[in-house]
């Protein structure tokens, strides 16, 4: 398995015998991946907060945020090949919703930070700054994903791991296609997030993730579905036949565009159950679980709950 060494020889290292078990369930490597996933990008996220001055603080908070939400990815991965599209979704809501209350600070995905932008919160060098820390967490969350595997927890990992370097593009359909199907995608998905699904900010978050969940298994086959910029360009850009302005145009032209219609009729049109106004301002993004996934925050405006921003993990394709 190369430099790292495997549980099973960490198992040995730590009580000095042989487990009992060579591999894991399909169930309990996904269980791991994301646990282990979570900690590693918690503990710097919550060190950052502590160590780092103020003004880097912003920046490196959405660099982990933005890296936890990837790395499940892998996870995802495991639990689809296995069990399929049902199973992805009983492990994604539970797992995306407690994460947006266990990275409460920074922005999760580059989508938050176009909406902020839109919104004139920050100025065009921030908007630059922070996607590109988002950027570079896409990127880093692809190898502490083949890390992980490593450990080698399931008999599929090997494979992965030897695989690695050879990454195959998600993009199945033409470009055109492709990027009308990632802005109907996030148009939709943002506009629902501006909804109030419930009074109950957990449930309404967790029914928000569902709604994303389904949109990827949906469209999983066509582009990979990411609706999470930053994730698809650390996990496929430069992979397989897809030209460079073809995932540009697809996984950040797309959802850019998305978000701003998606702003737009949320501003003119609400299901009956929402309490929203119109002098609510949406604070919520779309991403994706394995994308999919979510990153929410809530705000109270004029008495009521505002939805924000859904970081969502997403899981890909090829996993």
């Amino acid at each position: 398995m190369g430099y790292l060494m495997t549980w099973r020889e960490l198992w040995v290292m730590a009580v000095g015998f042989d487990p009992p078990v060579t591999h894991f369930s399909s169930v309990t490597s996904a269980i791991l991946v994301y646990l282990l996933a979570l900690l590693c990008c918690y503990v710097f996220y919550q060190l950052s907060r502590i160590l780092l001055a103020r003004f880097l603080q912003e920046y490196v908070l959405d660099f982990f945020k933005t890296m936890a939400f990837c790395t499940y990815c892998f996870g995802h991965g495991v639990i689809r090949n296995a069990h399929g599209h049902l199973a992805y979704i009983l492990c994604v809501v539970p797992l995306n919703t407690a994460s947006v209350f266990i990275f409460n600070l920074g922005d999760g995905t580059p989508l938050m930070v176009w909406l902020k932008y839109l919104q004139k919160q920050i100025p065009a060098w921030k908007f630059l700054a922070k996607v590109t820390a988002q950027i570079m967490a896409g990127l880093c969350s692809w190898e502490l994903g083949h890390l992980i595997f490593r450990l080698d927890f399931h008999p599929s990992f090997v494979e992965k791991v030897e695989s690695q370097a050879n990454c195959s593009t998600d993009l199945n359909v033409a470009t055109v296609t492709g990027f009308a199907l990632e802005t109907v995608a996030v148009t939709y998905d943002f506009w629902l997030d501006q909804q109030t699904l419930s009074r109950y900010m957990p449930l309404d978050l967790a029914l928000k993730i569902l709604n994303c969940a389904i949109i990827v298994c949906l469209g999983l086959h066509l582009t990979g579905m990411y609706l999470h910029p930053a994730m698809a360009t650390g996990h496929t850009f430069g992979c397989g036949p897809t030209p460079i302005l073809s995932h540009i145009l697809v996984y950040w032209g797309g959802p850019f565009i998305g978000i701003y219609i998606g702003l737009k009729l949320g501003q003119m049109f609400h299901l009956p159950i929402s309490t929203t106004t119109k002098s609510q301002q949406p604070i919520k993004t779309t991403q994706n679980g394995d994308h999919g996934d979510s990153i929410v925050k809530k705000t109270e405006q004029n008495g009521h709950h505002s939805g924000e921003v859904r970081n969502r993990s997403r899981k890909k394709k090829h996993y």
